[in-house]
């Protein structure tokens, strides 16, 4: 879902480059976006496989969510309801992301993944 809209905002903007000329800073974010949908892609693939790779695979796509959410949002401060919600859901994947990279991490000492 993530890449997907990452890819859909990237296709409008190139679209209409003289409406929608996104900020450094949004372009920043945008990358970021598609970088975690993807490192979340592939971490639940290399889990599917039991790959050892699965380890570094969630730690990378939860540093990169952990560095998403701890970026100062402006418009959250400027208290925008609907921002303040996606900023919400999106802690709260966080929180379930982070129980599952737990679970990962637990992993390898039982000797499930190879």
């Amino acid at each position: 879902m993530l890449l997907h809209q990452a890819w859909a905002n990237w296709r409008v903007q190139a679209a209409l480059p003289g409406f929608l000329a996104p900020s450094p800073r949004e372009r920043a974010a945008d990358l970021v976006i598609a970088l975690g949908g993807l490192f979340v892609l592939l971490s639940g693939v290399a889990l599917a496989l039991l790959s050892a790779l699965a380890v570094a695979a969630f730690l990378a796509g939860w540093s990169i969510q952990a560095a998403y959410l701890l970026w100062p949002a402006p418009e959250t401060r400027a208290r925008k309801p609907v921002a303040r919600r996606g900023r919400r859901l999106s802690v709260d994947a966080f929180a379930a992301y982070t129980m599952v990279t737990a679970g990962v991490l637990c992993l390898p000492l039982l000797g499930v993944l190879r």
